[in-house]
């Protein structure tokens, strides 16, 4: 399907206009200060001697798919307007601030260096965090 025009102003709509426009017919990238934070957690991955290759893009969420190094970054902190857009919605902006988007960062990046270096296989992994068969307690589920 070809992309949609978006106004070059998209960033001026009201909320209800932008909320009508698709994310991936958004003018968005992985730029300034969501770039400069993919970057420090590359370096703190490289000063601990982590060399796995990871792979960043923008999604709808945060997370690692399974068996991948790719890690998902909500497409709402690659632009400001965005970031208010959700705040509007979702009362918060789930990695909004440089702490907790590192915070996220790091946590994602130890499911892609886990899938990286196939780390769940490992009999001490195993030990130490249980089987990752098992699932998640039920605190952990989403409660819209």
């Amino acid at each position: 399907m070809p992309r949609a025009t978006v106004p070059s102003d998209w960033d001026t709509l009201p909320d209800d206009e932008l909320l009508n426009v698709r994310m991936c017919d958004l003018p968005l990238r992985i730029e300034n200060e969501l770039s400069d934070r993919v970057e420090q957690l590359r370096t703190e991955l490289r000063t601990a001697g982590l060399t796995a290759h990871l792979h960043f893009y923008l999604s709808d969420e945060w997370f690692t798919p399974d068996g991948a190094t790719a890690i998902a970054i909500p497409f709402y902190l690659a632009h400001p307007r965005l970031a208010k857009l959700e705040e509007a919605q979702m009362l918060e902006v789930e990695g909004g601030e440089y702490e907790w988007c590192m915070r996220i960062l790091r946590h994602e990046a130890g499911h892609a260096i886990d899938n990286a270096f196939r780390l769940r296989l490992r009999r001490q992994r195993l030990e130490v965090f249980g089987s990752y068969k098992q699932p998640y307690p039920e605190s952990y589920s989403p409660r819209p």
